[in-house]
């Protein structure tokens, strides 16, 4: 009687598709719709229910809020010592506010938590499954168990699947294990427990290295990593440096207002006012320094670009990274599929001897060797594998075969491409014999090479092999410099007494490697994008530099650079992997400040060497990436940018951005709107803190002068949450200014809330509001007959027309420091207000309220204010002219290099 397996990894390969009920070949699709009901998506869930309550509790628990809850608690102290003021319902005003900031932004943070899951739906995690004898590509989430999924370097493998074919397959089993270094897997059975089998590929993990096909047995929660992630608790991600700049500004303004408050609060009690009065004054202080709708505009202008970046094909997997991108000083980049378009062609196939184009039945046989070293697979919507390998496959096809079946049976062996030796090969049949076949840089097969025989050719005994490998040499230079891709094609026969068996059974080339005959060299075409040289010229014009980055010859590099526009026409300057690795980074970074721009022949780990020396340099970083050797430059990167189409899903997984079409002007646009997101937010916060100053000034002279306060908190809070919101989130929907690509990096990496935002928002235009406001308020009471040191009651028909127009004059003011804030040094006319239909309505309810305040007697009501006359209400209207007109004089007297 046969033992039954304890688990899957104990069955031996050929019994694994009849153990899970299904094929080689694959399930049907009536197989899969009931699997699928029966077992659900393939998705891994974690439960958190408190995900929404912590943070709906961080609105509740920052600076501003706690700061508002303490001045509704003054208030409610306030009342119980003197009712008659009535102080109770301004305290519950003060709470009602705080509650509403909160709510607002918790709305905001989740709507744009939303966005951004919604935008990822742009990039599926897709899977080759073999289904019904066709491969496709699907949704990781509709994977049941039984399907057979293709598995491939850099893919992220998506549920727990039984190995039932490898070539040099090797995955990273760090998400579960914690250990980084590579574990190879095959297909033979293991007694080994499950979790440490090497037949088995665990959901979560990915594929470092070769190829293979698995087959599905678990899914969703009941894969191993899925019964884990059920039991762990949400990550906490560690805070941005935006986030910290934020928090950095809001502790600030904090420390400002609860300095002043409390200053102000001893000055009154040494001087003898009454406790109620000075709770009352401290409140004011504290009211009037909080900017209380700062922080939901600032997540809203985020989340707004994050959108706008999504519509340009630059897909933002972090808020923050779109403000942090316009600061880049230095954009790193790959060459294919980045600044070309990825639509490799075979265009020359060239005798390594002569240098002259084979014959059309010379090509044939040199592209049928070339096949021998790819990976493809025909799906329903053509081929799948490597761009090269496919390229490689499209030529043979080209080339009048009429099917790669015959061609596909006649391989033995594939071993897959080594990033290091920068090549792949293959064993092949032909006529009896077996061949051994290499593809790759000629760097990397030189040394293998015994002899020199072009196809159709016979091997020259009579001149020396290293003069023979120069000449050939020069042959592929001369291609490489026309901005060709070169490869190498060399091959061996395998002799009788040589055992290949071994090399697939070790999955290793290696001791077949040696005494190989030079057969061509194929020259592969990748246009350069359209869009590409001028992107170059404005990444140039914005102060950025732009690094290539290629595995491709030097002379290929700085032809496509040349072309882009990175370096100028004839310009040699270049370091190749083979040099990077013997400088130092202070040598590297010395390279880099002398006008390096060019790295070539490099593996995807120096890109790491590269990324430190830049940050050597205090450079902000941003860097491209597809493979799964780039992940550890992506994440050490300012900016980590995978591609969307051809990257893995252990690059994007990694990266900050990710290019929908993989298109380099795309990083060149989301700088730009990243640039315009900075700016925009510096704007909004200059505009919202000047009416800080004519809102504090009032409570100031209040306590050391006997004069009744220009405002009251009600009145304030209509400012900071009233009229001053929209007009806010109009700035922060500003267009992109043509000047934003023409200013140097370090303008965009500096903090928020600068000592030159500051002084110009409190010191100059905060006080030309609270000169012109205080002016009309005690115009109003000196015209009315009011005498200096005379008190006024709150109910005074007087009083209430004075404070009346100090909230007009300040709501119309705003208006003219809302146009002055569109541009730093230009009027803010020029654009025109009908661009900005936010900026318009908020204009328009400015006006609104401003009118309301003082001639609608609801909102009088609520807010103790009166009515003036006309004329007066004119001279609020002048403050528009006045904040403006001063505020451009500013601007023309200063230098463009000097405006504050």
């Amino acid at each position: 009687m046969n033992k039954q397996p304890a688990h899957i990894g104990q069955i031996p390969p050929e019994q694994v598709h009849a153990y899970l009920h299904t094929r080689p070949e694959g399930l049907a699709l009536s197989e899969v719709t009931e699997r699928l009901i029966h077992v659900g998506k393939n998705q891994f869930e974690l439960n958190d229910p408190w995900k929404l309550m912590r943070s709906l509790g961080r609105q509740f628990t920052n600076f501003f809020a706690v700061l508002l809850f303490f001045s509704a608690g003054i208030c409610f102290i306030a009342h119980r010592i003197n009712p008659a003021e009535d102080m109770g319902l301004l305290g519950w005003a003060v709470f009602g506010v705080a509650i509403f900031n909160a709510l607002f932004g918790f709305f905001q943070e989740y709507r744009a938590e939303k966005a951004m899951e919604a935008l990822k739906q742009f990039l599926p995690n897709l899977v080759e499954v073999c289904r019904q004898n066709k491969i496709d590509k699907i949704a990781a989430t509709e994977i049941v168990p039984g399907d057979v999924i293709i598995l491939m370097e850099g893919c992220k493998i998506p549920a727990d699947v039984r190995i039932v074919e490898s070539e040099s397959l090797m995955v990273n089993n760090s998400p579960l294990t914690g250990e980084s270094a590579a574990i190879r897997l095959s297909s033979q059975a293991s007694d080994r427990p499950l979790e440490e089998c090497q037949n088995i590929g665990f959901a979560g993990c990915t594929v470092v290295k070769g190829t293979g096909r698995g087959v599905v047995f678990a899914t969703g929660l009941r894969t191993f990593f899925g019964r884990i992630a059920n039991l762990s608790q949400a990550t906490r991600s560690s805070s941005s440096p935006l986030e910290r700049e934020i928090s950095h500004m809001v502790r600030v303004l904090t420390i400002i207002a609860c300095t002043m408050g409390t200053g102000f609060f001893l000055y009154g009690m040494l001087t003898g006012k009454p406790l109620w009065m000075n709770l009352v004054f401290m409140m004011g202080i504290i009211v009037a320094n909080v900017p209380e709708g700062l922080l939901p505009t600032l997540t809203l202008a985020l989340a707004m670009g994050s959108l706008r970046m999504a519509r340009k094909n630059v897909l933002v997997t972090s808020l923050n990274a779109v403000a942090s991108l316009g600061a880049v000083h230095v954009v790193c980049t790959d060459k294919t599929g980045t600044l070309t378009e990825n639509k490799l062609t075979v265009t020359r196939m060239i005798n390594p001897r002569s240098g002259e184009t084979l014959t059309k039945e010379q090509e044939l046989e040199l592209a049928t060797l070339a096949f021998c070293t790819s990976d493809v697979r025909q799906a329903a919507d053509g081929l799948l594998g490597d761009p090269l390998d496919v390229a490689m496959a499209e030529n043979l096809l080209r080339l009048g075969l009429g099917d790669l079946t015959d061609a596909r049976r006649d391989i033995i062996c594939h071993f897959a491409f080594d990033v290091e030796k920068r090549r792949s090969a293959g064993i092949a049949r032909s006529k009896g014999s077996r061949f051994f076949v290499v593809k790759g840089a000629f760097e990397a097969i030189r040394p293998l090479v015994s002899g020199v025989e072009p196809i159709g050719g016979s091997a020259v005994h009579d001149i020396p092999l290293p003069r023979q490998l120069a000449e050939s040499e020069q042959i592929m230079q001369q291609l490489a410099a026309q901005g060709l891709r070169v490869i190498t094609i060399a091959y061996r026969l395998i002799s009788g007494d040589e055992d290949p068996d071994k090399a697939m059974a070790d999955e290793s080339a290696a001791a077949l490697e040696h005494d190989l005959i030079l057969a061509g060299f194929i020259g592969i075409e990748d246009p350069i994008r359209p869009e590409v040289p001028q992107a170059v010229a404005k990444c140039h014009g914005a102060g950025i530099d732009v690094i290539m980055i290629t595995g491709d010859h030097p002379a290929t590099a700085l032809a496509i650079a040349a072309k882009a526009g990175i370096v100028a026409p004839g310009d040699t300057a270049h370091l190749t992997g083979e040099a990077l690795n013997q400088l130092t980074i202070a040598d590297l970074s010395k390279q880099l400040q002398q006008g390096v721009r060019i790295f070539a022949r490099t593996t995807p780990e120096q890109k790491m060497k590269i990324v430190t020396a830049l940050k050597y340099m205090d450079r902000v970083v941003a860097m491209t990436g597809d493979g799964v050797n780039d992940a550890p430059a992506l994440r050490a990167a300012d900016i980590g940018i995978a591609m969307g189409k051809q990257g893995t899903d252990v690059a994007r997984e990694s990266a900050h951005l990710i290019l929908l079409d993989d298109n380099f002007a795309a990083i060149v646009d989301g700088i730009e709107e990243g640039r315009t997101v900075f700016e925009n937010m510096k704007k909004f916060t200059s505009y919202v803190l000047v009416h800080n100053v004519p809102e504090i000034l009032p409570y100031l002279l209040y306590i050391v002068l006997p004069v009744p306060p220009a405002l009251n908190i009600m009145q304030i809070l209509l400012i900071d949450l009233g009229t001053d919101i929209i007009p806010s989130m109009g700035l922060g929907q500003e267009p992109a200014d043509s000047e934003v690509m023409k200013k140097r990096p370090d303008k965009f990496s500096q903090q928020l809330l600068t000592p030159k935002l500051v002084m110009r928002s409190y010191c100059f235009l905060g006080i030309i509001e609270a000169i012109w406001s205080l002016f009309l308020f005690f115009y109003v009471l000196v015209s009315g007959g009011w005498q200096y040191g005379t008190p006024l009651a709150a109910s005074s028909p007087l009083y209430q027309s004075a404070t009346g127009i100090t909230l007009a004059t300040i709501i119309l003011m705003q208006i003219g420091n809302l146009v002055g804030r569109r541009y730093e040094q230009r009027s803010g006319l020029d654009r025109g207000l009908l661009t900005n239909r936010l900026l318009l309505a908020g204009i328009l309810v400015q006006i609104l309220f401003s009118w309301a305040t003082l001639y609608f007697q609801p909102l009088q009501k609520i807010l103790r204010t009166g009515p003036v006359e006309p004329a007066v209400y004119g001279l609020a209207w002048l403050g528009v002219v006045l904040i403006f007109g001063i505020d451009y004089l500013r601007k023309l007297l200063f230098t463009r290099g000097q405006v504050c």
